[in-house]
């Protein structure tokens, strides 16, 4: 595997794109693991806010995130399917997504469809969090009352 990592880096680094299918539930239900392929190509200017970054997490794992704010030193990054925000170095940001494909179908990053997706995700956010997070504790309370008995 890391073959394959070292080779993305590297075809973004030679003026290359990347198009292949990711792997992970960060990016859901916009991308789907193992099912949907995406074109990334090397990061040429600073990114802006909704940009989907691909970047390197502790020089060795690939994460593709979207860009929520840009900051001094780099940026403020989510999943979609994710609830926490992470801090990203600009150094550590290697391509962007340019378009996906869902199936057949490419989608650019200013179809009006795609646009519409990304302000329904980041306005529900709060909701999402809120309900993802009861649940878990939920979840844990229930595991200890069960092993009690």
């Amino acid at each position: 595997m890391s073959e394959i990592k070292t080779n993305i880096k590297e075809l973004l680094d030679s003026g290359g794109k990347y198009v292949g299918m990711t792997s992970g539930v960060s990016m859901l239900p916009m991308i789907e693991s193992g099912k949907d392929v995406v074109v990334i190509e090397k990061k040429t200017e600073r990114l802006k806010p909704l940009d989907v970054a691909l970047y390197m997490r502790n020089g060795k794992d690939y994460v593709l995130h979207r860009v929520l704010k840009v900051t001094k030193d780099g940026y403020v990054i989510r999943g979609d399917n994710c609830y926490s925000d992470e801090i990203v170095k600009e150094d550590e940001v290697i391509g962007v997504l340019t378009q996906y494909f869902k199936g057949e179908k490419p989608i650019m990053m200013d179809d009006k469809d795609y646009l519409r997706y990304v302000d329904k995700r980041l306005k529900s956010y709060k909701v999402r969090r809120f309900f993802v997070l009861t649940i878990a504790k939920l979840k844990a309370f229930a595991r200890r009352i069960f092993k009690g008995k």
